[in-house]
């Protein structure tokens, strides 16, 4: 997480789209689908289709929570909470914390 903190955002999409190519070809799902979290909350914070990114979040929470990937599911939460905190969405932020309940 180091190397990303001097990259700008446009950049870090870059990279974790180049990543998840590499991902999909080494067959490694599991990691794939942590790349995708993360570049869908960068996309959030760039403001490209944000509806989208809400959606890929959904899909992704109920996918992993269907398959009792908590891990997974700790990781949408978690990222979805960031973005709350970021844009000063207290309410809302508040809200996923008491639903999550972890």
């Amino acid at each position: 997480h180091l190397f990303f903190i001097s990259l700008a955002l446009d950049s870090i999409q870059k990279e974790l789209e180049a990543t998840i190519h590499v991902m999909t070809q080494l067959k490694q799902d599991a990691a794939r689908l942590r790349i995708i979290v993360l570049l869908t909350t960068v996309k959030k914070f760039l403001g490209i289709d944000t509806e989208a990114c809400d959606e890929t979040m959904d899909s992704i929470l109920t996918n992993a929570a269907s398959t009792r990937d908590f891990n997974l599911v700790a990781h949408v939460n978690l990222m979805k909470l960031e973005v709350f905190v970021c844009f000063q969405e207290w309410e809302q932020a508040i809200d996923l914390v008491r639903k999550a309940g972890n």
